[in-house]
């Protein structure tokens, strides 16, 4: 396994770590139209792509990856990160497998719930939602994740099991208006 290989599942655990941690506990550019009740996310210089949240939710951009959350008692979160493949015929098929073994050490009773087709800005991709308990508390995960260019990309939603529901549209307004590019 190569250098680049053994980061793909850190991609995994890293959002799953970043998402379960912020649950416990900017204006557009000119030629990017921000969806009605969202604002940008992302810096689409830095990190490559355009991301948009719901203006309501607070936007957290340390890095090239993007983390979003609710405020006050719901804690629900949004994240984007990207790896560079070390191969340019690489899956994400072959990203999942190589990090589900970590989703499984870390989650107590990790569920795979459903795997089904799924596309971020015309890239076909694979949507993963799974749940799974972490320090007692119930938590679960929508991964929609392409490949685009050698690079794989992955927008994580991700809530307590009882809020779970509550942002289910939103997340999909978000995965409806990713783009690539700067």
């Amino acid at each position: 396994m190569t250098m680049k290989t053994k980061k793909l599942p850190i991609i995994i655990i890293a959002a799953a770590l970043a998402l379960t941690a912020a649950l416990a506990g900017c204006s557009a550019k000119k030629d990017r139209t921000v969806p009605e009740g969202m604002k940008l996310a992302s810096d689409p210089e830095l990190a490559g792509y355009t991301f948009f949240v719901p203006e309501s939710w607070s936007v957290d951009i340390r890095t090239a990856s993007t983390r979003a959350y609710c405020t006050g008692a719901d804690k629900s979160s949004v994240m984007v990160m990207t790896g560079e493949l070390e191969h340019t015929d690489s899956t994400v098929e072959g990203w999942w497998e190589s990090g589900i073994d970590e989703l499984k050490a870390l989650y107590s009773d990790f569920e795979l719930i459903s795997r089904e087709d799924a596309e971020l800005d015309g890239a076909k991709g694979e949507k993963f939602v799974y749940s799974g308990t972490f320090d007692g508390t119930q938590f679960k995960y929508s991964q929609v994740a392409a490949v685009k260019g050698g690079v794989i990309y992955v927008v994580t939603y991700g809530a307590t099991a009882d809020r779970w529901d509550s942002h289910l549209e939103e997340f999909s307004s978000m995965i409806g208006n990713f783009r690539f590019g700067k």
